[in-house]
């Protein structure tokens, strides 16, 4: 088997027979499905079964809820694929990734193969490619440094089997940010990786996503899966070697991502002062990080977050965009 497609299911009826849908209509064969029911009360149970009815490649797990991270270890330690292709219930992929993905193994034999990814609306509309702007070739070889320099995304990538396996790698259960706490542990197992310039995958923007959620409690758990990154660098004498890239992803996914989604759902100064002291405590000199002084100026408002300037940072995102929609309903009443 080539191919293991792990698919958790947590009440996304609304989106997941357009997912099974795009999955079975691959040009290839040599795959299986296998979808994590993980407790779902709404009608997700009955859509999975009208499907494994239809096509024998789709196994069904059902369990009691364990979360995102929960439902893909299921996967992880049921597939029989040489590779695993993680695709959220949600999403869907392009009718060849398949097809373009086993191509690029054959050719290369790397042990994960990164690509990209269209962000869309629930009408498919795209609204933009999710890239790596600094390769223009189709299909470059990366370092593991190099990888770690990518989104933490498992969706837009596929690993060998054996690297979670071999190294027990899972994912963190009932845990944000599930991906960045794998992801990062991973990168350091290998030196073959590649990584394809074509969107084989749509990720679909949408309200209900974790992404979108503004529940504070949970977006602070961020600290709690860097945490699980440092200490598995540490445990493994892996931090000399990686300290620059952890560093640069402590500023980026702890500061400046973790800004956006606290000050769009208000002014949060002291959750943010809190992430701020963390970054400070694992990385004292994060401020003379050699990828942050050649990057801060690509990211619109990274000088704000390095300045404490958190007033600012919220009038010009959580502030202005309630203002706007507020504008936008009132409008709509006249």
């Amino acid at each position: 088997m080539q191919f293991s497609i792990i698919i958790p299911v947590y009440n996304t009826e609304k989106y997941l027979t357009k997912c099974l849908e795009s999955v079975l209509k691959q040009n290839f064969e040599d795959y299986e499905i296998l979808v994590v029911n993980d407790g779902s009360t709404d009608s997700s149970k009955d859509i999975l079964k009208e499907f494994q009815c239809k096509n024998s490649k789709i196994k069904i797990f059902n369990q009691l809820n364990r979360g995102l991270g929960g439902a893909r270890n299921t996967g992880i330690v049921n597939a029989q694929g040489e590779y695993l292709l993680f695709l959220d219930s949600d999403d869907y992929l392009a009718e060849n990734a398949i097809y373009i993905l086993d191509k690029y193994i054959r050719r290369n034999n790397p042990d994960i193969l990164a690509f990209d990814c269209n962000l869309t609306d629930v009408n498919d509309n795209i609204i933009q490619r999710a890239t790596v702007k600094e390769y223009n070739s189709k299909y470059t070889m990366l370092t593991s440094q190099q990888f770690l320099m990518l989104e933490p995304t498992s969706c837009t990538k596929i690993f060998k089997k054996m690297l979670f396996i071999d190294y027990n790698i899972l994912f963190p259960e009932k845990l944000w940010y599930e991906d960045l706490a794998t992801v990062f542990r991973i990168a350091p197992l290998t030196e073959k990786i590649g990584y394809l310039k074509e969107p084989l995958y749509y990720y679909v923007q949408h309200e209900k996503s974790i992404t979108h959620s503004a529940n504070i409690k949970r977006m602070m758990e961020i600290k709690t899966a860097f945490d699980i990154n440092i200490e598995y660098y540490k445990q493994n004498n892996y931090m000399d070697m990686y300290y620059k890239e952890l560093e640069w992803n402590c500023v980026l996914h702890v500061l400046y991502y973790s800004a956006f989604r606290l000050f769009c759902n208000g002014y949060h100064e002291k959750e943010m002062k809190q992430l701020f002291d963390y970054v400070g405590m694992n990385f004292p000199e994060w401020k003379k990080n050699k990828y942050l002084l050649n990057r801060k100026t690509a990211y619109d408002m990274m000088e704000k977050v390095i300045g404490k300037h958190f007033i600012s940072f919220y009038l010009k995102t959580g502030f202005s965009i309630k203002y706007i929609n507020w504008v936008i309903n009132m409008l709509k009443k006249i």
